[in-house]
């Protein structure tokens, strides 16, 4: 039927209205017209109060029963009757299109849609209805309030259904539906219900209680009244109204349904007797089978109290198949899934509830820990978000959501997840625990250390709202001690890799710390005894390694906490059967425990307790196995601890090196062999018992032949085990290498390297046979052990330092017998020996690099009797000029040697009072060293002088050669002359063994006379001089020597020919920065510094590009006065260093001597100084600012230079 054009004039609209009705009833009347049967349908307005509907609605179907009106008549029919289908639903579904104008039919399909509860279609269809409606008004002019009035009711009533959400809308809707009918008793109590449902009781008794007034019988008021009441938790009066409105409409089951709910909610004999809840439910199931919620709770009695599985499961289904939404019925169904490892029904369950509904944030939390279950992140993941885009304050979906993560290794992810937890509810445990656990695997330890404390504090504060006993507090102190611990531990492994000691012993006392509080709270043995002790066992074992740390700093590892794990263990020990092998190892060496404040005696002897107590807590027999490798060890780490030299380096947890062959305490060797055969003997695959047992057959002293057969079966078969370990064939290479096969040593190493490119030993390995052969790539390979991500070993950081300072060195002496000995050949860096060329900056960042190694391998270590770690400390400390703490290094050196029992001691002895006597002469502390190089020579000189010198071997002539002259060095500066000129001439006559240094000593020789005074002795002093030159005539430092002899005689002749020579020393090496720094003092001697001036910029023309020149001209420049002028040359010398390091003069070509001389840390340093000492001078605040930065950028440079912070300090 064609639509008429719309009106603008409202009477004309209603005057056309009724022509129309006329016309079309006349139509109607001859049975043919489908148009004037549908005008009038929708004119009715969905009123049949008079029966005209009904009428139209017989004809329509009996004549055009295929008409486009025809399914939401027939549906209009069934929902009268109370008959709706889902068929008929999706008949008129499926025509909507076609009369998306018809008013009539988008009632019928709102009014279908809510009979068969699918009322995400009654409110979609409801919102677009109010468009259709509002067209057909401007149309027809009529007002079809009633089709209006059934759709907002419809919606309303859909709006309560579908969540608690969208109470606000029904509350708007049955205001309005109010507004239009205000008596409409279903508007009424949907209004009260809604408001109930938002916590305004209030209001909603007050409007119910007056529906209640005007119509005193109104059941569905008193049943409001009753929920309401109910709500307010007044079961009394629920009860008294829901009776009432059951006495007046017995016939309702939502009544009965209401009454079993408020008797469930009243909880004890309310819902357990049956005449109650129960009773109540099965009324209204009668009486309609159709609510969803009967069903629900006749299935919660049947799982609590009718201890009938099967039909709460039947009831729980029932529900869900009349309302899917029904989150109660679906949660506890899933779960009585779960708890029968049903997985299968769950997930099919689950998946139909999300995919008919998918609002039903319960349907996709459960989902999503279902798919953690099933270890299926990826589809967890969707699940929990799906239940977060439904509210997403829901922390235990954020906490499933986090585990997802974790699992699927997005931990970054993870990490922010776990932080919204913690920021919705900061009280709640698990927030802070997954916080932890996602911080600890991202190896943020610190952060997660901050939230496991957190947590503690959380489960504190249950403790005291909930008593002591309280099920928060037992549930988590275990797990929150034991990740705190394990924290700590992957803390001190970190450290260890960086060599902070001190904060690696820390870490392990906080870790005993943790685990003594623990324990001490456990009163029987109700916590799994291996986890806790093996966490004992390796926090002594970590602390073991930082011994240097505890002995500086005792407090970091309380001796109290491991005196109470030590006592706790023994009463734990009483308890539990002891294997009879265990018994008989109770009396060895680690437990015989004597000083009680010997950390490490004490730290062993608990560690010893804590691996026998995790064989004896073991529940498996692979843990058993482990346990009795960590006592294996223990017991082997006890025995090489001081049978160990640096470069045959023994592995505390023998993983993956040999070990030296010396004597050791063979009965801890046995016990360690007992322990690793045990492992075997329980669990054949035990990888780290193969590789234990064959590195003790390494040590052992039993025919060697034998037990080097048994090692390279045990390696060979720990490498079957397991072909993706390194571990073996590193182990096997080490092997190789001890018994002197090379060859097949590097290819064992090799093919450790192939397993696993990052694995340290096998890169020790080969640069232990590159030291062997003297190959140029050894300092390269322990370098690459150093900065290797996996955790670094002693023996790389020995190994790289040694092989640092041979570089550095440039006289490295030959290989002797005894490694510290060689390490001598090094003169006191003063007086004629202090014009040292400045060490190029990347060569002293290696050195700088090289004595961190070596502090982190006596720190590590604790250094061996023989003290090679202090002893080469010291040398590196000397080759970088910080004396003093050289000084340090070799007295500690000294002390260990003093303390040991070695049969070579006294030449052990004599070779560190060597070394400390030259470092005490280095650092100005000449009596010092004076006295410590007497008493070296009275042990030379004694007795044992012969035994001494043929242990030095053939180097001996050369090692007393050097401890001469650091002896008459030392005498000369401590002003001792005599004495000084006495051993000059002696190593003047021992200098034949080091016919380099012969020259050196000559002109030594020749100060020392000159200084004694005499004419007799000065004369002598120009006879060595002139005897120097005549053999070496390039020999700067005696050129120099007679240069300053001629002017203090005044004999210019012998001025002139000094002069002469080395004028032609001038083009190149270190004669240009020699020559020039000597004319220019001669000439500030003379008072001529303009000449002075002159002759440092004639060398700074001739080589323009060292830095040092320049340094020079400005240090003369400061020293006349002109600051400015030293300022702009120091600055000069600084762009000139700048340049070097950046490379602008890495050309094919080798650079010249003046640009390697530029890239020296010491010229800028020196620089930096030279122009803050400048700007001081000059004054002003804008140039004190200046030099304060130029002196801390000094610091920077050198920050163990003395002159340096000396600077800085003027600044201030």
């Amino acid at each position: 039927m064609e639509r008429v054009p719309i009106l603008d004039d409202i009477q004309a609209k209603s005057a056309m209205a009724d022509e129309t009705k006329a016309v079309a009833w006349d139509l109607v009347a001859q049975g043919r017209c489908v148009g004037a049967f549908e005008h009038l349908i929708e004119a009715a307005d969905c009123d049949d109060s008079d029966d005209t509907l009904s009428l139209l609605a017989e004809g329509y179907m009996q004549h055009f029963n295929d008409g486009h009106l025809a399914p939401f008549i027939q549906a209009w029919m069934t929902v009268n009757q109370k008959s709706c289908e889902l068929a008929t639903l999706d008949l008129a579904r499926d025509r909507a299109k076609m009369c998306a104008e018809s008013p009539f039919a988008c009632v019928q399909l709102v009014r279908a849609a809510s009979c068969c509860k699918e009322y995400q279609l009654v409110i979609d269809t409801g919102i677009t209805s109010r468009t259709t409606i509002k067209q057909y008004d401007e149309q027809f002019g009529a007002k079809l309030w009633q089709s209006q009035h059934i759709i907002d009711m419809e919606v309303a009533g859909a709006y309560m259904e579908v969540g608690a959400e969208y109470m606000g809308d029904a509350e708007y809707l049955y205001r309005k539906c109010l507004e239009a009918e205000p008596g409409n008793k279903r508007a009424v109590l949907g209004l009260g219900l809604s408001l109930c449902a938002q916590g305004n009781y209030d209001e909603s008794r007050c409007l119910l209680e007056k529906a209640l007034e005007g119509d005193p019988k109104n059941h569905l008021a008193l049943g409001g009244l009753g929920h309401v009441a109910a709500k307010e938790h007044s079961f009394d009066k629920a009860i008294e109204y829901l009776e009432k409105a059951i006495s007046i409409g017995p016939d309702h089951a939502m009544h009965h349904a209401s009454l079993g709910n408020t008797y469930w909610q009243m909880g004890e004999k309310w819902q357990e007797d049956k005449q109650y809840a129960y009773t109540s439910w099965i009324k209204a199931a009668r009486i309609d089978s159709n609510i969803s919620d009967v069903f629900s709770g006749l299935g919660k009695w049947y799982q609590l109290y009718g201890r009938d599985d099967d039909r709460a499961q039947k009831c729980f289904r029932k529900a869900l198949d009349l309302d899917i939404t029904n989150s109660d019925a679906g949660r506890l169904l899933a779960e009585m899934y779960l708890k029968e490892g049903k997985d299968d029904l769950c997930e099919e369950l689950l998946d139909q509830v999300t995919s008919l509904q998918q609002n039903q944030k319960w349907a996709w939390q459960f989902l999503g820990f279902l798919r953690l279950r099933q270890e299926n992140h990826e589809q967890a993941i969707i699940a929990f978000r799906s239940a977060l885009g439904l509210g997403r304050e829901d922390c235990l979906c954020w906490e499933g959501l986090c585990e997802a993560y974790i699992g699927i290794g997005r931990l970054n992810t993870a990490v922010r997840v776990s932080q919204k937890i913690v920021e919705l509810d900061p009280s709640r445990v698990s927030g802070h625990w997954l916080c932890a656990r996602a911080c600890q695997m991202t190896h943020d330890l610190e952060l997660a250390l901050g939230h496991l404390g957190q947590a503690s504090e959380c489960v504190k504060q249950c403790s005291k709202k909930d008593g002591s006993s309280s099920q928060t507090y037992d549930l988590w102190i275990q797990p929150l001690a034991v990740a705190k611990v394990e924290c700590l531990l992957a803390l001190a492994e970190k450290w260890s890799m960086e060599g902070l000691f001190g904060r690696m012993a820390e870490a392990c006392g906080k870790a005993l710390h943790t685990l003594q509080q623990y324990l001490s709270q456990k009163t029987d043995d109700s916590y799994p005894i291996y986890l806790v002790w093996n966490l004992v066992y390796t926090a002594c074992v970590w602390a073991g390694n930082s011994k240097s740390a505890i002995d500086n700093h005792p407090e970091l590892v309380s001796v109290e906490d491991i005196h109470t794990l030590l006592e706790l263990g023994k009463e734990l020990t009483k308890r539990l059967d002891v294997p009879g092998f265990l018994v008989e190892m109770k009396g060895n060496a680690v437990s015989e425990t004597k000083d009680q404040h010997d950390y490490e005696a004490i730290l062993f002897e608990l560690a010893e307790m804590a691996a026998q107590l995790c064989i004896q807590g073991a529940t498996s027999v692979s843990l058993a196995s482990m346990a009795w490798t960590d006592l294996g060890r223990l017991y082997f780490k006890c025995h090489t601890q001081e049978c160990v030299t640096p470069l045959q380096p023994s592995n505390v947890n023998a993983e993956s090196t040999s070990v030296t062959q010396q004597a050791g305490k063979l009965s801890l060797l046995d016990s360690a062999a007992r322990c690793a055969l045990a492992a075997i003997q329980l669990d054949s695959d035990n990888v780290s018992a193969y590789n234990l047992q064959g590195v003790i057959a390494c040590l052992s002293q039993n025919d060697k032949q034998q037990q080097a057969a048994l090692a390279q079966h045990a390696f060979i078969m720990a490498s079957r085990r397991s072909p993706g370990s390194p571990v073996p064939w590193a182990n096997l290479g080490y092997l190789y290498m001890h018994h002197g096969d090379i060859e097949l040593a590097n290819r064992a190493f090799s093919k450790s390297q192939t397993v696993d490119p990052e694995f340290t030993p096998a890169w020790i390995g080969q640069a232990i046979i590159a030291e062997t052969l003297g190959s140029a790539e050894c300092a390269e390979l322990f370098e690459t052990c150093l900065l290797s991500a996996t955790m670094p070993k002693a023996v790389a950081d020995y190994g790289y330092a040694r092989q640092l300072w041979k570089n550095a060195v440039k006289h490295t002496q030959t290989a002797s017998r005894h490694d510290d000995s060689t390490l001598m050949s090094e003169i006191p860096s003063n007086g004629a020996t202090s014009n040292k060329r400045g060490i190029p900056a990347k060569q002293q960042n290696r050195l700088v690099f090289a004595i961190y190694a070596a502090r982190r391998y006596v720190e590590r270590t604790g250094d061996s009797s023989t003290a090679p770690g202090n002893h080469l400390l010291g040398l590196l400390l000397e080759q970088n000029q910080e004396y003093d703490n050289a000084v340090a290094a070799y007295e500690t050196a000294y002390k260990r040697v003093v303390s040991s029992d070695m049969h070579d001691k006294k030449m052990r002895l004599w070779i560190a009072l060597t070394h400390l006597g030259r470092a005490q002469c280095s650092a100005e502390r000449f009596v010092d060293a004076v006295d410590t190089y007497t008493r070296a020579d009275a042990l030379m000189g004694g007795d044992d002088a012969d035994i001494l010198q043929s242990a030095l071997g053939p180097e001996c002539g050369k090692q007393m050669f050097y401890f001469t002259l650091g002896f008459s060095l030392a005498l000369f500066f401590a002003e001792r002359l005599e004495d000084s000129l006495r051993r000059f001439e002696q190593a003047l006559a021992q200098s034949e063994n080091v016919p380099s240094a012969r020259p050196l000593v000559a002109v030594m020789l020749s100060q020392v006379l000159w200084a004694l005074g005499t004419d007799e002795h000065r004369a002598l002093a120009r006879q060595y001089l002139l005897e120097v030159i005549g053999e070496h005539t390039d020999y700067l430092p005696g050129l120099s020597s007679l240069f300053a002899v001629g002017v203090l005689q005044n004999d210019d002749e012998l001025v002139g020919a000094a002069y002469a020579e080395l004028k032609k020393m001038r083009n190149g090496g270190d004669g240009t920065r020699s020559v020039a720094k000597l004319e220019s003092c001669f000439a500030a001697v003379q008072g001529d510094a303009l000449g002075g001036r002159r002759a440092l910029t004639k060398a700074v023309r001739r080589s323009p590009e060292d830095a040092s020149l320049w340094l020079l001209l400005a240090e003369f420049e400061a020293m006349c006065g002109r600051q400015d002028a030293a300022v702009r040359d120091s600055r000069a010398a600084l762009e000139l260093f700048r340049l070097a390091m950046r490379g602008h003069f890495s050309w094919d070509r080798k650079p010249s001597q003046g640009q390697a001389n530029s890239a020296s840390l010491d010229v800028a340093r020196s620089a930096l100084v030279v122009e803050s000492r400048a700007l001081m001078a000059t004054g002003g605040q804008k140039a004190t600012e200046f030099a304060r930065s130029a002196a801390k950028r000094a610091v920077m440079y050198q920050p163990w230079s003395q002159d340096a912070w000396c600077c800085l300090s003027e600044t201030h």
